[in-house]
């Protein structure tokens, strides 16, 4: 974009058109989820401390998200005190379990409707199993 009174230069120019490009490119990209996805983007807090957790040592439903038919990635990051477990499920039936750390889970949803839900547990003695899921 211009300044105000001054002539266009070439790199003026070429961010202009990068700028348009990288619209372009975002709205093409969320054109295709816009048939299964909700347009709302949330952020999910950045300090470890503050994601949903649990000290139960047994299954316990941290996060949730209905999604229409379709492929989705889920990319989670599990940090546990001691020793935990995540596990994602859809509908009701667990697609993956691992053990704290980064993940990148691709599941298909076929319902109308469905429910994906990541679920921790702890598997220490004692501590802490804090989650943060993001579907794409």
């Amino acid at each position: 974009m211009s300044r105000v009174n001054q002539p266009d230069t070439l790199v003026s120019v070429l961010r202009e058109i990068q700028r348009r490009l990288r619209v372009l490119e975002s709205t093409r990209r969320t054109a295709g989820f816009a048939a299964r996805a909700s347009t709302v983007t949330a952020f999910q807090p950045a300090r470890p401390e503050e994601w949903p957790s649990t000290t139960s040592a047994e299954w316990t439903p941290l996060v949730r998200l209905l999604t229409r038919p379709g492929d989705v990635l889920v990319v989670l990051d599990a940090v546990a005190d001691d020793a935990g477990e995540v596990r994602v499920l859809v509908d009701g039936e667990p697609v993956f379990t691992g053990e704290a750390g980064r993940h990148e889970v691709a599941v298909t949803a076929n319902a109308a409707v469905a429910e994906l839900t990541v679920e921790a547990r702890r598997t220490g003695a004692t501590g802490t199993v804090r989650v943060a899921a993001f579907a794409l």
